[in-house]
């Protein structure tokens, strides 16, 4: 199964369950394919790999990085690990609003600090 289906599983089945699956452009290497925001303020970043592929040593890098920051990383080459990494996921403490700002929101939990741009 190539790569390419395994990420279209995964988009299909956060979005059944009421998420979103964006693909992850940072403008550096090494980051994870997609952050996945599920309901309730629950996310999780997902590299997706080919089955039997292995994250490159960037990669690695970068998810140690994330991890020490107290991220939820996860690395996706069978699309039957889908249902058990979203429902890690949906296992960590939710976000919760504290801040407006002039023109957008700043959303913040234990581990992920966004800025919405509200239009």
């Amino acid at each position: 199964m190539r790569e390419k289906v395994i990420e279209k599983k995964l988009a299909e089945e956060v979005k059944r369950r009421g998420g979103l699956c964006e693909k992850w452009n940072s403008g550096t290497s090494g980051w994870p394919d997609r952050i996945v925001l599920l309901p309730d303020g629950k996310f999780g970043f997902v590299e997706v790999k080919a089955p039997g592929e292995e994250p490159r040593p960037l990669q690695l890098h970068r998810h140690k990085q994330l991890r020490q920051l107290g991220y939820k990383v996860y690395v996706l080459d069978d699309k039957d690990r889908i249902g058990d990494i979203l429902d890690d996921i949906q296992s960590a403490e939710g976000v919760s609003v504290y801040k407006h700002c002039p023109g957008g929101m700043i959303i913040s939990s234990l581990r992920l600090i966004i800025f919405f741009r509200i239009r």
